[in-house]
């Protein structure tokens, strides 16, 4: 027992030794300071950063604290006043063990009260423990899709391919039917792939198969994603990427332990993933926790970027008092301002719209285009509803454009002439371009009028005239007659193929009835691009009228091989074999 009190004691001597030569240090570099700024007036006092804190034989932290230097590692802090910042086996009974955020340093309050600028969020046990999903078959088949797949393969010879291909194939061989699975939206061989990626060691296919039930939402491979994610140093890159995409896809709240501990990591290479991911998985207490490890001072621009688009993302209204704070802050980066000003307007909290107008009325081009972001989550509001109005004539296209969409979105009718008046005299074409669609969808009797007026009017270009069309046959209300009359003119004058061929993608797209007529222009054209629209728009709409000319179209020996074969093919026509000659 007397041995134990001997050693207790020389270890406290020597804590005091090293806390009084720290302090001893530091007032002899103070007046070692003002000796030299007496020899030499035009220096300094000591040797300061920009930031103004003094370097000494210690090592300044981040937060203005001095860490003693010296041969024995000790727990104890000094500050710069040189008082003790205890922590470790010295803190008393009484005091509070804080983490300061920005130096990382243990800080120890005897006050029992926070310090100044320390976090007010720490991860708990349950937030960090990962834990491994159990496995799950895939999601059932949609029976729609399955229908539409097998009426499309009637004679089950794709069917036979596709499983043959992904029993027996090569990976680049399996990857491009995956892809062709995928393209189609084909839901008949979910199991087998399902069965495949647990059964290839293949990078390239398990990548592919990620893809694949990411874009179903089925978790069915969350236990795969998630033990990647708790350990990725093993996987490869890219299974490390697509697992964080196929997590936030299927938004796997199992993930979110993993998420978090690679942000703790401080890996880079990890770090945009996480994030990203943690976005769309994560709750009140993740937001909570990115807010917190926002204000970190050894975070990177891009970084703190990313964690505000986050931030956004997420929309939890805990961290609204300090988004709204980083919005106002004209010291802070531009482009973190702009997107804490959007994520505050996604949070659809009326005390938004003050502040967000605020904004909007004293900044810069790209801080009034994200404000239009946020704004636009306000559509019963006559401020915020007026603010987007006048956004459409900004003296920034940005501005104008983010307005304009926002208007096409919420349907605000009284911007129609604001949109109107743009379309025809705004300097940037991207403007002009988005002003069309966005007065078909008002409907009103002002924009129809003035649409209709456009494709009629033999002075407005074709260029015009084509985004009017694109806009008015998206909407599908209206103009349809004109538009069918204006192509009929552009197949009468080769000068306008252009527009001709424009309308004719458009036709194809929406395949109208109204359009059987156009059919048959297009297929008895001349031109041979013309032609091969025509038989792409019957394909789409199988227009009765059509057919005894496409028919024709397929039988006559001046058309080249290639798009009789084309029309055959689309009929349903298969030539008859040549009778076999007798051998004499």
């Amino acid at each position: 027992m007397t041995s134990l009190f001997r050693k207790l004691s020389m270890i406290f001597s020597l804590k005091r030794i090293c806390l009084f030569g720290s302090l001893f240090f530091f007032l002899a570099s103070g007046i070692c300071a003002d000796s030299d700024s007496d020899s030499d007036s035009g220096e300094d006092e000591g040797e300061v950063f920009a930031s103004g804190e003094l370097l000494s034989s210690g090592d300044v932290l981040s937060s203005g604290k001095m860490e003693a230097s010296g041969e024995y590692e000790t727990s104890d802090k000094i500050d710069a006043s040189g008082e003790n910042i205890i922590s470790g086996e010295n803190a008393s009974a009484d005091s509070v063990t804080e983490v300061d955020i920005d130096s990382g340093e243990t800080i120890v309050s005897d006050s029992g009260e926070a310090s100044e600028g320390s976090s007010d969020f720490t991860l708990d046990e349950e937030m960090t423990t990962v834990v491994i999903p159990e496995k799950k078959k895939p999601l059932p088949a949609d029976k729609e899709k399955i229908a539409e797949m097998e009426k499309r393969d009637s004679d089950g010879k794709e069917t036979k391919e596709i499983r043959e291909s992904i029993l027996y194939g090569t990976p680049s061989e399996i990857t491009s039917t995956i892809d062709k699975i995928v393209e189609n939206e084909d839901e008949r061989f979910l199991d087998e792939l399902y069965d495949l990626f647990y059964r290839s060691n293949t990078a390239q296919i398990k990548v592919k198969i990620l893809e694949y039930f990411a874009k179903r939402k089925d978790p069915c491979l969350e236990d795969y994603a998630v033990e990647v994610l708790d350990d990725p140093y093993d996987s490869t890159n890219a299974i490390v990427e697509k697992c964080f995409n196929y997590v936030a896809e299927v938004g796997s709240k199992s993930a979110n332990p993993a998420l978090l501990n690679l942000l703790e990591k401080d890996d880079e290479k990890y770090f945009t993933g996480a994030l990203t991911a943690i976005g769309k998985t994560g709750g009140k207490k993740e937001a909570k926790y990115l807010a917190e490890f926002l204000k970190r001072d050894d975070l990177e621009v891009p970084q703190r970027q990313a964690l505000m688009r986050t931030l956004g993302q997420m929309n939890a209204e805990e961290t609204w008092d300090d988004l709204v704070v980083i919005a106002q802050d004209e010291d802070e980066n531009s482009f973190v301002r702009m997107y804490a000003a959007e994520a505050i307007g996604n949070m659809k909290k009326k005390e938004s719209i003050p502040v967000l107008i605020d904004l909007f009325e004293k900044s810069d081009p790209n801080m009034r285009q994200y404000c239009i972001k946020g704004l636009k989550n306000y559509p019963d509001n006559e401020k915020a509803k007026n603010a987007l109005i006048q956004g459409i004539r900004d003296d920034h296209y940005k501005v104008r454009l983010e307005a304009i969409k926002a208007v096409k979105e919420l349907k605000l009718e009284e911007a129609d002439e604001y949109l109107i008046y743009r379309s025809k005299n705004d300097s940037e074409n991207t403007v002009k371009k988005e002003c069309y669609p966005a007065i078909a969808e008002l409907s009103t009797s002002k924009a129809k009028e003035f649409l209709v007026s456009q494709i009629t009017d033999k002075k407005v270009p074709d260029a015009t005239k084509k985004m009017v069309c694109e806009a008015v046959l998206a909407k599908g209300l209206y103009g349809e007659e004109e538009i069918i009359e204006l192509a009929k003119e552009t197949l009468k004058d080769d000068k306008r193929k252009d527009l001709r061929y424009a309308l004719g993608k458009l036709f194809i797209k929406y395949a109208r009835p109204g359009y059987a007529e156009l059919c048959v222009l297009y297929v008895q054209s001349k031109d041979s691009t013309t032609q091969s629209q025509g038989l792409e728009l019957y394909k789409n709409a199988k227009y009765e009228m059509a057919r005894p000319v496409i028919k024709a179209y397929s039988e006559d020996t001046k058309v080249k091989q290639q798009m009789r074969d084309k029309a055959k093919k689309i009929l349903g026509i298969e030539d008859s074999p040549e009778p076999e000659k007798d051998e004499k």
